[in-house]
């Protein structure tokens, strides 16, 4: 067996070099090194990872968020995106929420209202930026975050999930393919309906003949080597009773198998059958769209083909394909490799248990693989362990490296990150040996698209003119339009549109205008006929979400919260937003308008409305002019009126009367309805509102708040605290020492309390870590 020693990355930035000078041509090489590239490049360039304040909410909560945005290949930060388009789904994907949020540094911190009206279960955050979603992209993974919420965490129901009866069993070759004659690694898969692991065991027959037993080792999974031949019949009878055929073995062909691997390379080995002639061969490896490394070496029987890890300098999992002397990919296997590149964070609190009320602080330290200290951006949560969510263990580390990256439910993700678990490394492989999935298709066609960004960070429109007058219509086209931009509290800019009508509300003037919504007014009259066309995203990205299977990974599924009913209004497929941000103080109440809409109502009732009042009874007084109802309608006996004419008061009781002419000969008028009535003024929708003052609205960025952290004085309030969120700090910034300290206030709440840091030092490291203390009543 010959072998094949790759000491350093061969990719340079205008071609390939190898280790070994053979004959070949370098084009073939460099043309799978540019598809590759003009693939990649057609592929969303951010992935957006959400970090929440905890697991589970009641209603009438606010959820905090971070959202990190990420350069999809080092997991270094992106800036190239300003906006992010943040939606709330329930499990029948109808969108309950929905906002844009300004990307500041990469980074979003955010918060959301969970609605006192939603019903109980498990909700989706999804995210989409610019460089993230794209149209014609259907393979690539919906940044997806679950939140679980409930009514009353005290009162949440936990039943038992039915039992699933479906059984899954799957068989994956090593590198893709049996080849007859060659020793092969056959591993398989076992999962419920639901995607839970199932334990099995069982026997491979060759020619019904026992050849070896099989039995699964970590979480369903497990292999098995063979050296299958293609004029014998295999099958698995596994010891519930079923029987599986093994794959297709194919007559001749090359194997590929990942024979060992220590902290310093990997070892690969490459076989081919007899009948095949001697050729180079190109084993390549590749992370996340980076090509790392090409061996090179001409295979006869086999060829051992050792791989330096310092090749890869990211931790995650690195995608290795053998292609023949054609250049033509013939097997392929996937391999988590630098497991050890990573943030290592410690949180320690100061004391192990706290009394109610009194203060505490949490040191936090930052280091890299080599125990040197890292300046980290952070986020750090402390809440009741009562809100955390076993059901969802997601972090940092098992989204960015495992779920976005492979297709399918990955059962418990974060056990792979757990320096705890022993048997992790040997679990991680068989998740990519029978769950990994080719991120690149390789053929020779270029790509029939080039995918491109349809979302935009800014606000676009087009103003249209349509006059009467075509003189007039000639002296304005052509030039440029004012127009009136305004936040949600009345606060204005104003912008240009160009020659073409066309204009930009850009990323700064909206942050200035923050608040919900943006109003826009052409500065024009009315004999101009001035409209505005504005681009609302949100439906677009709804209507592209369905072509986009849904993946997210599961944990133990054997308890949950039912489902219920949801009980309000849901939108779904290519509709908006269902829930704007409401303030509840009573039953009855309407939602929250904003200071806009509040002024604009305000104004309509003060030019619109002629309701009068007049004095004529000693009793009830009549409202005049209101809906048709007078008791001086114009045109009848009674119109003329002397006396005092008084403004209707809201909430005051008033008679409404009407008199109509009954073609009466000495021209009487006679009454044809009265009712009672408690005046509260005319309402107007917002439609409505929007139409009488010429004006446009879409969404802009949603109001910003800060978390409630009490003081030194708050804390001495008589008032009970049952704050369950004792500090949510988004933007935690460690010291040239890796180091940050911070503080906060234990509430009234005597319990278990876990803390929970994550973060990024923004070229590429991520980590996370947990601490717990409890809270005792003096």
């Amino acid at each position: 067996m010959k072998k094949v020693i790759v000491h350093r990355i061969l990719v340079l930035l205008l071609g390939m070099c190898l280790v070994f000078p053979m004959v070949h041509s370098q084009e073939s090489i460099d043309s799978i090194v540019s598809r590759m590239e003009k693939h990649f490049s057609s592929r969303p360039s951010e992935l957006v990872y959400f970090q929440t304040g905890k697991g589970i909410y009641e209603t009438g909560e606010d959820l905090w968020f971070k959202a990190y945005q990420l350069d999809t290949q080092t997991f270094g930060l992106s800036d190239k995106s300003k906006t992010l388009y943040l939606q709330m789904v329930n499990p029948e994907d109808s969108v309950v929420w929905q906002e844009k949020y300004p990307v500041e540094n990469s980074i979003v911190a955010g918060h959301i209202y969970i609605d006192e009206k939603l019903s109980e279960g498990d909700y989706f955050l999804e995210g989409y930026t610019k460089y993230s979603f794209y149209k014609n992209d259907t393979i690539g993974i919906t940044p997806r975050r679950k939140i679980k919420i409930v009514k009353n965490i005290s009162r949440s129901r936990v039943t038992e999930l039915p039992k699933d009866s479906t059984f899954r069993f799957e068989l994956f070759p090593e590198g893709g393919n049996l080849v007859s004659g060659l020793s092969s690694q056959l591993a398989f898969k076992a999962t419920d309906g639901r995607g839970n692991p199932v334990f099995v065991e069982g026997t491979i027959y060759q020619d019904n003949k026992p050849l070896c037993a099989i039995k699964s080792v970590h979480d369903g999974m497990g292999t098995v080597s063979l050296t299958p031949f293609k004029d014998k019949t295999y099958r698995i009878e596994l010891n519930n009773g079923k029987s599986y055929p093994l794959p297709d073995i194919h007559p001749q062909g090359m194997v590929l198998r990942l024979s060992g691997r220590d902290n310093k390379q990997l070892d690969f080995v490459v076989s081919q059958s007899e009948s095949l002639p001697s050729g180079s061969i190109y084993l390549m490896g590749q992370m996340r769209g980076m090509i790392c490394c090409v061996a090179k070496g001409v295979l006869r029987d086999s060829l051992r083909i050792s791989i330096p890890l310092d090749n890869f300098l990211y931790q995650g999992i690195s995608e290795f394909t053998l292609f023949d002397s054609s250049m033509h990919p013939v097997a392929e296997r996937l391999v988590y490799v630098r497991p050890e590149k990573k943030l290592y964070i410690t949180a320690e609190p100061d004391k192990k248990s706290y009394f109610t009320r009194e203060k505490g602080t949490i040191k936090i330290k930052v280091t890299d693989e080599e125990g040197k200290p890292v300046r980290a951006n952070l986020g750090l949560s402390v809440f009741d362990r009562a809100y955390d969510n076993p059901a969802d263990p997601v972090n940092i580390l098992s989204y960015c490296y495992l779920s976005s990256q492979i297709r399918g439910r990955i059962y418990n993700p974060t056990y792979y990150f757990d320096e705890k678990n022993n048997g992790r490394t040997e679990g991680l492989d068989l998740l990519l040996l029978t769950q990994g999935w080719r991120r690149y298709v390789w053929d020779t066609e270029e790509p029939h698209y080039e995918n491109r960004p349809f979302l935009t960070d800014e606000i676009n429109g087009l103003q249209t003119l349509k006059v009467k007058s075509k003189k007039k219509d000639g002296q304005n086209q052509g030039i440029e339009q004012l127009i009136q931009i305004s936040g949600a509290n009345g606060n204005s800019q104003f912008i240009w549109t160009d020659s073409t009508g066309h204009f930009v509300v850009d990323t700064e003037m909206m942050k200035a205008l923050r608040g919900g919504y943006v109003y826009l007014k052409p500065m024009l009259s009315k004999e101009f006929k001035p409209a505005l066309e504005l681009t609302d995203y949100f439906p677009q990205i709804d209507s592209l979400k369905r072509h986009r299977p849904d993946y997210y990974p599961v944990a133990d599924l054997s308890q949950y919260n039912k489902q219920e009913v949801l009980d309000l209004p849901v939108v779904s497929g290519d509709s908006t937003i269902l829930l704007s941000e409401v303030t509840v103080t009573a039953k009855g109440h309407k939602p929250f308008r904003d200071k806009m809409m509040g002024q604009l109502d305000s104004l309509a009732k003060a030019d619109l409305n002629k309701a009068w009042v007049c004095t004529c009874p000693e009793s009830m007084p009549y409202l005049n002019d209101y809906n048709g109802y007078s008791h001086h309608p114009a045109g009848s006996p009674m119109a003329e009126y002397r006396g005092k004419r008084l403004a209707p008061v809201n909430g005051k009781n008033y008679e409404l009367i009407k008199y109509e002419p009954k073609g009466r000969s000495d021209g009487a008028w006679v009454v044809t309805d009265i009712k009672y009535i408690t005046y509260n003024g005319p309402e107007f929708s917002e439609d409505e509102l929007l139409r009488m003052n010429n004006l446009w609205r879409t969404k802009g960025y949603y109001a910003s708040r800060e978390f409630y952290q009490p003081d030194e004085i708050d804390i001495q309030s008589s008032i009970p605290d049952a704050r369950n969120t004792l500090l949510w700090s988004p933007s935690i910034i460690t010291d040239e020492k890796g180091e940050s300290t911070v503080s906060f206030y234990c509430s009234d709440i005597n319990t278990g309390f876990i803390g929970v840091v994550e973060g990024i030092d923004g070229t590429g490291l991520l980590g996370n870590a947990k601490c717990e203390f409890r809270v005792l009543r003096k």
